[in-house]
């Protein structure tokens, strides 16, 4: 009987040291970057190595890593600190970044359809956007950059930026472009396509339809125009999951300041729980 007492005691102080950092990372990601190689900037934390590419060509990077005090913790619940450090990367103007998803053709296409992005950016630069309002690319589902980008920040200045594109059309909100920001842009082609800052919902446009304007061919770009409307930038840390989040889910990732907590596999929490009761009993 003390065995058994002795044990519901540890499960629930475990399980409430758990619950104290909660996991407030989705399930289904299929890539991360944090920048953290500094003999290979487009290392892949999770998923495929990014390219960086001009012109559909690739070419070397002109980013710098730079250590500062914006920055992402990402961890787990038994690691705060898994991947957590101060590495943000510089991409420069006319040079962009093509990411391969690793996501399957889904929501009923031979495209990707359902999926969701994250990057923590902040705008480093208004040199030759002026056309009365800028323009800065953030997104291009063209693998070969090839027609005009898919998201942009536009502004009169960097103070009052609003976000979308000419088929969604833009924010009515605005914000400061040349803060770190977490933007996340969640698309689901058959319904909506939403872009949010810091966990506010900023865009709320009507999907373009399955296989359309924002479905996915095996890669995308980011920070890619046509035109060469895109800015140079500093970039902290980019995710992509293989679904669209909903609002209450991407409202928990909050900011670029926020700790980002991805769950425990069911096996290591298991083993965690069973090491404490092992020890317990000796």
């Amino acid at each position: 009987m003390k065995k058994i007492l002795v044990s519901l005691v540890v499960l629930a102080v475990a399980g409430a040291a758990f619950a104290a950092t909660t996991p407030n990372v989705p399930a289904g990601y299929t890539g991360l970057w944090r920048f953290q190689n500094s003999a290979n900037l487009g290392a892949a934390t999770v998923g495929t190595d990014i390219a960086f590419c001009a012109g559909g060509v690739a070419v070397d990077c002109y980013g710098v890593q730079y250590t500062g005090s914006i920055y992402t913790y990402i961890g787990t619940p038994e690691n705060n600190n898994l991947y957590g450090d101060n590495q943000i990367f510089q991409e420069s103007s006319w040079n962009y970044m093509s990411v391969t998803h690793g996501i399957s053709a889904n929501g009923g296409g031979d495209y990707v359809n359902s999926y969701t992005i994250m990057m923590d950016y902040s705008q480093g630069s208004l040199s030759g956007l002026w056309n009365g309002n800028y323009y800065n690319s953030l997104f291009q589902t063209s693998q070969t950059n090839a027609n005009d980008g898919d998201l942009f920040i536009k502004g009169p200045d960097y103070a009052n930026s609003v976000i979308g594109c000419g088929d969604t059309g833009y924010s009515t909100l605005t914000f400061d472009s040349s803060v770190m920001h977490r933007i996340v842009i969640s698309v689901d082609n058959s319904s909506f396509f939403r872009v949010y800052v810091d966990g506010v919902l900023f865009l709320d446009a009507a999907g373009q339809g399955i296989d359309g304007r924002f479905s996915l061919d095996p890669t995308f770009c980011l920070f890619a125009d046509n035109d060469w409307e895109d800015a140079w930038g500093m970039v902290g840390t980019i995710a992509v999951w293989d679904h669209a989040l909903t609002t209450a889910e991407v409202a928990a990732m909050g900011s670029a300041s926020t700790t980002l907590v991805i769950p425990e596999p069911a096996t290591m929490a298991i083993l965690a729980l069973g090491g404490l009761l092992i020890r317990r009993k000796k």
